[in-house]
């Protein structure tokens, strides 16, 4: 019988076998010790390949991070959640009516900017050039109906954070998420420095579409405006520098590993970030989703419940051009695991998108068996 390792070793090389380049995959089980398994190629120039301390953009998993700041930011008394956010964007439409908590669950019902953004690599985003782009592009609702996955509302919270806090956003993660845990190997690059030398580089899949597909994103339309920036290819093209931090802010641009990712979601879970009382308005108030293409079933704030190896899960996935990651917890079986890998596509229904979920759902059968 082959240990537990050993098992997803195995996975993973099969993973990247199918067409992915890189990825690393980390567990920790009931408060044992955090494993890492790596696999494939961290660049494909040179043949470095992936190792544990290499990092990932891990796309919207961001927002956790941020909702657990805003939420820390309540529990010292500096923010009322429930509090009309006109305080603090005076000229915003519908301010007055949008709460600070509907900024991260997904309730808000501001317009969409991400489907708009035009893929500049060398450009510096102004936040508030975001959420231009997303008034500008329409579609703003009355808030506190449907759950409707928004980005915008996260610029709007890194945007608050910092007016409150008089610190950058990533300065004040750092200060009431990260420096808590501990966790040395997780940075927020739109506003402060990192390690470059250590990202793996992504690659993206951007196939022709098949005469008469589809334009929406649910049946395989492309979520990013690519064109200019790469050609149509069957070819894995290296996207790394296409996104830049700045365009992805508080609502995706950080950088981690699993092993940090793993840290991270379990001391969320154990309190070790905001009191357990504090914790229930991101983990409770759940509301129904319906997001084609995604297995996200219900928001909290920062927290979706998933179903992964036919168990519900908690915490968040995210994707950004030429990289995918997941991480979440089960407060059942105490399991926490994230896995983050070098590829990516605009169409959520490829496997460069999708094909990692698969790894998880196997990754922990094989852990929980």
């Amino acid at each position: 019988m082959s240990s537990k390792p050993e098992k997803i070793d195995g996975m993973l090389a099969d993973y990247i076998a199918q067409g992915a380049v890189g990825a690393s995959i980390a567990f920790a089980l009931d408060g044992q010790p955090t494993e890492t398994i790596t696999a494939g190629l961290a660049d494909r120039r040179d043949g470095t390949p992936v190792t544990p301390d290499r990092l990932f953009k891990i796309g919207s998993c961001t927002k956790t991070f941020v909702a657990a700041a805003l939420v820390r930011l309540a529990a010292d008394g500096k923010v009322d959640l429930g509090a009309p956010i006109a305080q603090w964007f005076p000229d915003l439409p519908g301010a007055k009516e949008i709460g600070v908590r509907q900024l991260v669950n997904h309730r808000s019902g501001l317009p969409e900017f991400e489907y708009d953004i035009p893929m500049d690599p060398g450009r510096v985003w102004k936040p508030s050039e975001l959420v231009d782009i997303a008034f500008k592009a329409g579609g703003q609702k009355s808030p506190g109906g449907p759950a409707v996955y928004n980005n915008t509302g996260y610029v709007l919270a890194g945007l608050l954070i910092e007016q409150v806090t008089g610190v950058s956003l990533g300065a004040y993660v750092r200060q009431a998420v990260l420096e808590p845990l501990s966790l040395r190997d997780t940075w927020s690059p739109a506003t402060e420095a990192f390690p470059s030398e250590r990202l793996v580089r992504g690659y993206y899949h951007r196939p022709p579409p098949p005469v008469g597909a589809g334009m929406d994103i649910a049946s395989g339309g492309e979520m990013w405006r690519m064109e200019g920036v790469l050609p149509y290819s069957e070819e894995l093209q290296d996207s790394s520098d296409t996104f830049p931090y700045s365009g992805a802010y508080g609502c995706g641009d950080m950088v981690s590993t699993p092993g940090d990712l793993v840290s991270f979601m379990g001391g969320l879970f154990a309190g070790k970030v905001v009191s357990p009382s504090w914790f229930e308005e991101m983990f409770g108030k759940r509301a129904p989703v319906s997001f084609p293409g995604t297995r996200l079933r219900e928001t909290g704030a920062g927290l979706f419940q998933s179903s992964y190896g036919g168990r519900d899960f908690y915490g968040h996935q995210g994707s950004i051009p030429g990289y995918v990651c997941v991480m979440q917890h089960d407060p059942g079986s105490g399991l926490t695991i994230a896995m983050a890998s070098n590829v990516g596509s605009g169409n959520r229904l490829s496997f460069q998108a999708s094909g990692l979920h698969e790894v998880v759902d196997e990754a922990i059968r094989a852990i929980l068996d």
